[in-house]
């Protein structure tokens, strides 16, 4: 009986993971971003400093982890397998993109140092944001269906000036009944609007 349940609930699993439902693309979950700049580029890096990414212990595109009904966790990366910090940087460049800012993307590591992508980004000598994952992911089951966060946002002048440093973090529910890549697409499209709306950062951004 214990068996029966726990293969049709990884059934079930793998149905809302990867069934019949299409992928959304980062063209249609990209943020709205309506930060006011009157520079028409910028420069953006995502690293990845989650604990469990720089050890190793997950992978580069680790997303989070779907429990069956025994609550054993199964994990799941991005659904493009693409690095976590490709992943993003590719829908906050179309958002960016869609404001009439071109972002020129660094790429990172999760072994790098903070001080060592600013140095990168300031060789583009163009004002940059670098956005630091200390916690993203999702743990999804049947008596739970949290996702969290927590990022610093750096904004730095063409000089390599720190101009902002400020920590956003949080937790959202995720939505039953969809493809979970897909809710939390719009969960990252909702939380980089709430992010780049904050008058902090758009004060850093406009000057």
């Amino acid at each position: 009986m214990f068996k029966r349940i726990f293969l049709i609930s990884v059934g079930i699993s793998a149905l809302f993971l990867s069934g019949c439902a299409t992928v959304l693309t980062a063209e249609e979950t990209a943020p709205n971003i309506r930060t006011i700049s009157t520079q028409d580029s910028m420069s953006l890096a995502v690293l990845d400093k989650r604990k469990y990414v720089v050890s190793e212990d997950k992978a580069a595109d680790f997303e989070g982890i779907i429990r069956s009904g025994l609550g054993i966790p199964y994990t799941y990366g991005t659904p493009t397998k693409e690095a976590m910090s490709v992943y993003l940087s590719n829908r906050l460049s179309v958002g960016f993109d869609n404001h009439g800012i071109k972002l020129t993307v660094v790429e990172t590591e999760p072994k790098m140092s903070v001080n060592s992508v600013v140095d990168n980004l300031v060789k583009n000598d163009l004002t940059s944001i670098l956005i630091v994952l200390n916690e993203w992911k999702y743990d999804f089951h049947t008596f739970s269906d949290n996702s969290w966060y927590d990022m610093d946002v750096i904004v730095i002048d063409g000089l390599g000036n720190k101009k902002l440093v400020k920590n956003f973090k949080g937790e959202n529910d995720v939505p039953d009944g969809g493809l979970i890549s897909n809710e939390m697409q719009l969960i990252y499209k909702q939380r980089f609007e709430n992010t780049f709306s904050d008058p902090e950062v758009v004060e850093a951004l406009r000057h």
